[in-house]
Protein backbone atom coordinates (compact mmCIF):
# COMPACT_ATOMS: atom_id res chain seq x y z
CA UNK A 1 0.00 0.00 0.00
CA UNK A 2 1.07 3.44 -0.65
CA UNK A 3 -0.24 7.18 -1.28
CA UNK A 4 0.27 6.20 -5.34
CA UNK A 5 -2.51 3.22 -5.07
CA UNK A 6 -5.82 4.51 -5.58
CA UNK A 7 -4.19 6.81 -9.16
CA UNK A 8 -2.82 3.36 -10.38
CA UNK A 9 -5.95 1.43 -9.97
CA UNK A 10 -8.47 4.42 -10.27
CA UNK A 11 -10.54 2.62 -13.08
CA UNK A 12 -10.94 -0.66 -11.23
CA UNK A 13 -11.64 0.97 -7.74
CA UNK A 14 -13.99 3.98 -8.94
CA UNK A 15 -15.51 2.73 -11.78
CA UNK A 16 -17.96 4.96 -13.81
CA UNK A 17 -21.46 4.69 -13.11
CA UNK A 18 -23.64 2.39 -15.02
CA UNK A 19 -25.78 3.51 -17.02
CA UNK A 20 -29.59 3.06 -16.84
CA UNK A 21 -31.22 0.59 -18.67
CA UNK A 22 -34.81 0.17 -19.11
CA UNK A 23 -35.87 -1.64 -15.97
CA UNK A 24 -33.98 1.50 -13.95
CA UNK A 25 -35.24 4.08 -16.06
CA UNK A 26 -38.46 2.38 -15.53
CA UNK A 27 -38.06 2.71 -11.95
CA UNK A 28 -36.81 5.85 -11.64
CA UNK A 29 -39.89 7.58 -13.50
CA UNK A 30 -42.30 5.32 -11.48
CA UNK A 31 -40.30 6.99 -8.19
CA UNK A 32 -40.79 10.42 -9.86
CA UNK A 33 -44.67 10.18 -10.25
CA UNK A 34 -45.33 8.41 -6.71
CA UNK A 35 -43.23 11.01 -5.07
CA UNK A 36 -45.08 13.54 -6.33
CA UNK A 37 -47.84 12.34 -5.64
CA UNK A 38 -48.31 12.87 -1.29
CA UNK A 39 -49.23 10.65 0.73
CA UNK A 40 -51.62 8.58 -1.09
CA UNK A 41 -48.74 7.22 -3.45
CA UNK A 42 -49.73 4.41 -4.96
CA UNK A 43 -50.82 3.41 -8.38
CA UNK A 44 -54.44 2.65 -7.67
CA UNK A 45 -55.30 5.71 -6.38
CA UNK A 46 -58.95 6.26 -7.00
CA UNK A 47 -58.32 9.70 -9.23
CA UNK A 48 -54.62 9.43 -9.78
CA UNK A 49 -54.00 10.26 -13.20
CA UNK A 50 -57.66 10.79 -14.43
CA UNK A 51 -58.48 13.36 -17.15
CA UNK A 52 -62.04 13.65 -18.54
CA UNK A 53 -61.33 13.25 -21.94
CA UNK A 54 -58.84 10.21 -20.99
CA UNK A 55 -55.54 9.39 -19.79
CA UNK A 56 -52.97 11.44 -18.41
CA UNK A 57 -49.84 11.06 -20.04
CA UNK A 58 -46.12 12.91 -18.87
CA UNK A 59 -42.62 12.62 -20.39
CA UNK A 60 -40.35 12.10 -17.85
CA UNK A 61 -36.62 12.71 -18.72
CA UNK A 62 -33.15 11.87 -17.25
CA UNK A 63 -29.47 12.89 -17.88
CA UNK A 64 -26.73 10.34 -17.11
CA UNK A 65 -23.44 12.34 -18.05
CA UNK A 66 -23.88 13.42 -21.48
CA UNK A 67 -26.52 10.86 -22.43
CA UNK A 68 -30.60 12.14 -22.05
CA UNK A 69 -33.19 9.60 -21.76
CA UNK A 70 -37.00 9.96 -21.80
CA UNK A 71 -39.90 7.82 -20.11
CA UNK A 72 -43.48 8.49 -21.83
CA UNK A 73 -45.84 7.39 -18.41
CA UNK A 74 -49.42 7.10 -19.14
CA UNK A 75 -52.10 6.32 -16.49
CA UNK A 76 -54.52 3.02 -17.50
CA UNK A 77 -56.76 2.99 -14.58
CA UNK A 78 -55.10 0.20 -13.51
CA UNK A 79 -51.57 1.26 -13.04
CA UNK A 80 -48.94 2.51 -15.38
CA UNK A 81 -47.99 1.92 -19.12
CA UNK A 82 -44.51 3.58 -19.76
CA UNK A 83 -42.70 3.62 -23.09
CA UNK A 84 -39.30 3.73 -22.75
CA UNK A 85 -37.56 3.45 -26.50
CA UNK A 86 -40.37 1.56 -28.10
CA UNK A 87 -40.36 -0.87 -25.14
CA UNK A 88 -43.65 -0.95 -23.58
CA UNK A 89 -44.18 -1.62 -20.28
CA UNK A 90 -47.34 -2.45 -17.50
CA UNK A 91 -46.67 -1.13 -14.44
CA UNK A 92 -48.08 -0.99 -10.86
CA UNK A 93 -45.58 0.57 -8.06
CA UNK A 94 -45.84 1.85 -4.60
CA UNK A 95 -43.70 3.98 -2.94
CA UNK A 96 -43.27 4.08 0.75
CA UNK A 97 -40.21 6.74 1.83
CA UNK A 98 -37.18 6.00 0.11
CA UNK A 99 -38.46 1.93 -0.93
CA UNK A 100 -40.15 1.26 -3.67
CA UNK A 101 -41.63 -2.00 -4.67
CA UNK A 102 -42.66 -2.30 -8.17
CA UNK A 103 -44.71 -4.91 -10.71
CA UNK A 104 -42.85 -4.25 -13.92
CA UNK A 105 -44.25 -6.52 -16.74
CA UNK A 106 -45.06 -9.20 -13.67
CA UNK A 107 -41.64 -9.30 -12.56
CA UNK A 108 -41.47 -7.85 -9.02
CA UNK A 109 -38.75 -5.43 -8.03
CA UNK A 110 -37.57 -3.96 -5.06
CA UNK A 111 -35.20 -0.92 -5.51
CA UNK A 112 -34.26 2.15 -2.64
CA UNK A 113 -34.05 5.69 -4.50
CA UNK A 114 -33.13 8.81 -3.04
CA UNK A 115 -34.01 11.96 -4.22
CA UNK A 116 -31.68 14.94 -3.39
CA UNK A 117 -32.16 18.34 -5.47
CA UNK A 118 -32.32 17.45 -9.01
CA UNK A 119 -30.12 14.11 -8.25
CA UNK A 120 -31.69 10.67 -8.09
CA UNK A 121 -29.77 7.25 -7.03
CA UNK A 122 -31.09 3.86 -7.54
CA UNK A 123 -29.94 1.26 -5.67
CA UNK A 124 -31.62 -2.04 -7.21
CA UNK A 125 -30.21 -5.87 -7.66
CA UNK A 126 -26.86 -4.56 -5.99
CA UNK A 127 -26.50 -2.08 -8.78
CA UNK A 128 -26.07 1.77 -8.10
CA UNK A 129 -27.59 4.04 -10.90
CA UNK A 130 -27.20 8.15 -10.71
CA UNK A 131 -29.25 10.06 -13.11
CA UNK A 132 -30.07 13.52 -12.94
CA UNK A 133 -33.68 14.42 -13.46
CA UNK A 134 -34.33 16.93 -15.97
CA UNK A 135 -36.89 19.68 -15.19
CA UNK A 136 -39.35 20.67 -17.55
CA UNK A 137 -39.59 24.07 -15.44
CA UNK A 138 -35.92 25.18 -16.00
CA UNK A 139 -34.15 27.33 -18.39
CA UNK A 140 -30.81 27.38 -19.85
CA UNK A 141 -28.86 29.85 -18.71
CA UNK A 142 -26.94 30.80 -22.42
CA UNK A 143 -29.51 32.36 -25.23
CA UNK A 144 -32.29 33.97 -23.49
CA UNK A 145 -33.38 37.01 -25.01
CA UNK A 146 -36.12 38.62 -26.70
CA UNK A 147 -39.50 37.80 -26.71
CA UNK A 148 -40.42 34.46 -24.78
CA UNK A 149 -43.75 32.54 -24.10
CA UNK A 150 -43.35 30.25 -20.96
CA UNK A 151 -45.28 27.17 -21.98
CA UNK A 152 -46.92 24.75 -19.80
CA UNK A 153 -45.01 21.44 -19.46
CA UNK A 154 -47.91 18.98 -18.38
CA UNK A 155 -51.36 19.54 -17.71
CA UNK A 156 -52.42 21.61 -14.82
CA UNK A 157 -54.29 24.48 -13.16
CA UNK A 158 -53.33 28.00 -12.56
CA UNK A 159 -53.47 28.44 -8.92
CA UNK A 160 -51.94 32.38 -8.79
CA UNK A 161 -50.50 35.13 -10.44
CA UNK A 162 -47.55 35.97 -8.81
CA UNK A 163 -46.83 38.97 -11.17
CA UNK A 164 -48.72 41.72 -13.30
CA UNK A 165 -48.56 42.60 -16.80
CA UNK A 166 -46.38 45.08 -17.72
CA UNK A 167 -43.95 44.61 -14.77
CA UNK A 168 -40.59 44.24 -15.00
CA UNK A 169 -38.59 41.46 -12.99
CA UNK A 170 -35.75 39.89 -12.02
CA UNK A 171 -34.30 36.85 -13.35
CA UNK A 172 -35.42 33.93 -11.09
CA UNK A 173 -38.27 35.70 -10.03
CA UNK A 174 -41.58 34.26 -9.47
CA UNK A 175 -44.25 34.62 -12.20
CA UNK A 176 -47.25 31.95 -11.69
CA UNK A 177 -47.87 28.92 -9.55
CA UNK A 178 -49.37 25.57 -11.50
CA UNK A 179 -50.50 23.12 -9.68
CA UNK A 180 -49.74 19.23 -11.53
CA UNK A 181 -49.35 15.79 -10.66
CA UNK A 182 -51.02 16.81 -7.60
CA UNK A 183 -47.61 19.42 -6.76
CA UNK A 184 -47.43 23.13 -6.73
CA UNK A 185 -44.67 24.37 -9.69
CA UNK A 186 -43.47 28.23 -9.21
CA UNK A 187 -42.66 29.22 -13.35
CA UNK A 188 -40.26 31.88 -12.58
CA UNK A 189 -38.47 34.71 -15.30
CA UNK A 190 -35.63 33.12 -17.46
CA UNK A 191 -34.25 36.19 -17.51
CA UNK A 192 -33.81 39.97 -16.40
CA UNK A 193 -37.23 41.45 -18.34
CA UNK A 194 -40.69 42.43 -18.32
CA UNK A 195 -44.28 40.68 -18.26
CA UNK A 196 -46.08 41.25 -21.54
CA UNK A 197 -49.17 39.24 -20.75
CA UNK A 198 -50.79 36.21 -18.97
CA UNK A 199 -52.52 33.54 -21.04
CA UNK A 200 -55.01 31.85 -18.00
CA UNK A 201 -56.28 33.39 -14.96
CA UNK A 202 -55.81 32.05 -11.94
CA UNK A 203 -58.46 28.85 -11.39
CA UNK A 204 -57.74 27.90 -15.02
CA UNK A 205 -56.82 24.28 -16.33
CA UNK A 206 -54.22 24.18 -19.28
CA UNK A 207 -53.11 21.82 -21.34
CA UNK A 208 -49.32 20.45 -22.28
CA UNK A 209 -47.76 22.95 -24.19
CA UNK A 210 -49.63 26.08 -23.56
CA UNK A 211 -48.93 29.27 -23.63
CA UNK A 212 -48.89 30.90 -20.17
CA UNK A 213 -47.09 33.87 -19.88
CA UNK A 214 -45.75 36.35 -22.98
CA UNK A 215 -42.34 37.62 -21.56
CA UNK A 216 -39.72 39.67 -23.00
CA UNK A 217 -36.29 39.49 -21.73
CA UNK A 218 -33.77 42.12 -21.36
Amino acid sequence: MDTGLIARYHDSLLPAPAAPGSEQLALLALGEVLAGAGHDNHAFGALQGWRLNGAQQRRIGFAHGEQRCEVLLQHDGKGFVLDIGGETFHASASLLGSRLAANLGGKQLQATLVRHGLQRVLFADGERIAVDYIDPYAYEEAGVHGETHLKAPMPGRVVALLAESGQTVAKGEPLLILEAMKMEHTIAAPADGKVLAFYFAAGEQVNDGDELVDFEAD
